[in-house]
């Protein structure tokens, strides 16, 4: 009936515990985002900004993540070249960042029309592997609820909601999640599709 204030329930997850996960998922400094200003970097965003969504609507940034992910570290990053998946540039992908894709009524995702993945389970078919050289910030929009919203151009990306937190996928998300080897299977199903 009342909208709840999400912001009140801040304390549910501890900061600590965020900045202590290994960071797997978040969008890459540089990445493009639609707004209602049109396409801006996503560091260059705030909370209190508003977002273009697959649902066609704008969603507000409640609250902005931001870490860094350094050379050192064991996470490698993804480059998704220009061109795939609607991407109007190369794309920079941490190998947890789901994406949503359309499954072509591919028979083994119960006629749902879109799947989320993980970016890993693009590898090779056609991103590739990077080892960043210098370090890079990572932001990680947080909604009222789970978001997709659109990068450079036409990727489709998932962002988790406040109580949920960075770097987490929610119990009983709106959209179904494939596992690295199911995505495997649809991407090269869906591949054969696309070429026949």
């Amino acid at each position: 009936m009342f909208m709840q204030d999400i912001s009140r329930s801040l304390t549910d997850f501890s900061p600590v515990e965020t900045v202590l996960s290994p960071l797997t998922t978040g969008l890459v400094a540089g990445t493009l985002v639609e707004t209602a200003q049109g396409w801006q970097p996503i560091d260059a965003l705030k909370a209190g900004d508003c977002v273009q969504t697959l649902d066609g609507g704008l969603a507000r940034i409640l609250r902005m993540d931001r870490r860094w992910l350094f050379p050192a570290q064991e996470t490698s990053v993804l480059t998704l070249p220009g061109g795939h998946y609607d991407a109007c540039s190369d794309l920079i992908l941490l190998p947890g960042q789901h994406l949503l894709i359309d499954t072509l009524d591919d028979a083994t995702t119960d006629a749902t029309p879109y799947a989320l993945i993980p970016a890993l389970a693009l590898l090779n078919a056609p991103a590739e592997p990077h080892r960043p050289q210098a370090p890079l910030q990572i932001i990680t929009p947080l909604f009222a609820d789970e978001e997709v919203i659109y990068a450079n151009t036409g990727v489709l990306l998932h962002c988790p909601g406040l109580l949920d937190g960075a770097n987490r996928f929610p119990e009983d998300s709106f959209f179904p999640r494939l596992d690295l080897a199911a995505a495997r299977a649809l991407l090269s199903r869906r591949a054969k599709r696309l070429a026949a």
